[in-house]
């Protein structure tokens, strides 16, 4: 990848987290960056995304009718069509554009429904992120069986969505509203997630405002395993989560390819250690996100 991505990610700072149940929220900026606006705008009005002419589980087809470039992130979820999915890689649809996007299924038991989905949905939890990125559909799978079988739920199709469906029995959304309320910080670019003393996930965006627009989603998704009672500081660990991003700078060094799907550059890191990848836009890191290998 080109230096200045890698120099994001390595050139940032850890602030003081936000701690409830177990899970800590610490926030990750770059000291004294300069605002670069990316210039892309999220899924709204006039994107589409679809089943191909011939569906098939790993790929799905969106189309943008906006003349802006529009971002998807890798774990977010999309409902409908004839199995929910979600999105292994982050991709970035030029405006007026047709596009395939790399997908993992995350509703094992269908495969009817609508051609047409309802839209993008909710972040998946960082487990399923995590299987999701390394591309593996039986391990997603495992994931999503391991996601509802801790939450003592069922679903006929294994899906996903039962998770989010039943939200108020999974997360505590009185605390995920309380944590969302206290961000993004000003200059706040990225947050790192640990649990009860272990990094959970990491995502940084170049854009403070691709952050802003993803706030709300990735805290729901950093509590999906959280548990019960106190943590103390010295339990999460602001020196574990930046030696965390250190290494994934270290890792996401070396050549880019362009992206097999939309605009950029992206490369993906799969170590005995870490899972992860980052996309870029004419050497600009767009997003970045990074999880332990091991649960």
């Amino acid at each position: 990848m080109t230096s200045h991505p890698a120099s994001t990610l390595q050139h940032v700072a850890i602030g003081r987290p936000i701690t409830k149940k177990g899970v800590s929220v610490f926030p990750v900026y770059r000291p004294g960056a300069a605002a670069h606006p990316l210039g892309l705008c999220r899924p709204n009005g006039g994107f589409i995304v679809r089943e191909k002419a011939t569906p098939t589980v790993p790929i799905l087809e969106v189309e943008n009718l906006n003349d802006e470039p529009v971002v998807l992130f890798a774990g977010e979820t999309l409902e409908g069509g004839r199995q929910q999915r979600v999105l292994n890689q982050s991709v970035i649809i030029a405006g007026r554009t047709i596009t395939d996007i790399p997908v993992s299924c995350v509703e094992q038991g269908r495969w009817h429904g609508a051609h047409q989905f309802r839209g993008v949905g909710a972040m998946a939890p960082p487990e399923v992120r995590r299987s999701a990125n390394r591309g593996d559909q039986m391990e997603v799978w495992n994931s999503v069986s391991r996601v509802l079988g801790d939450h003592h739920l069922e679903s006929p199709t294994m899906a996903l969505d039962e998770f989010f469906q039943r939200r108020g029995e999974t997360v505590d959304q009185a605390v995920v509203d309380e944590v969302a309320s206290w961000g993004p910080l000003p200059e706040q670019n990225g947050i790192v997630v640990m649990n009860r003393g272990r990094v959970v996930s990491a995502d940084v965006f170049g854009d403070t405002e691709l952050l802003a627009s993803m706030w709300g989603t990735l805290v729901a998704s950093a509590f999906s395993a959280a548990g019960e009672g106190r943590v103390s500081s010295t339990t999460n660990r602001a020196d574990k989560a930046l030696s965390f991003l250190r290494r994934f700078a270290r890792d996401v060094r070396g050549p880019a390819g362009r992206s097999d799907f939309g605009l950029g550059e992206w490369r993906q890191v799969m170590s005995d250690r870490l899972t992860g990848q980052a996309l870029a836009l004419d050497g600009c890191l767009v997003h970045a996100s990074a999880f332990p290998t091991s649960v």
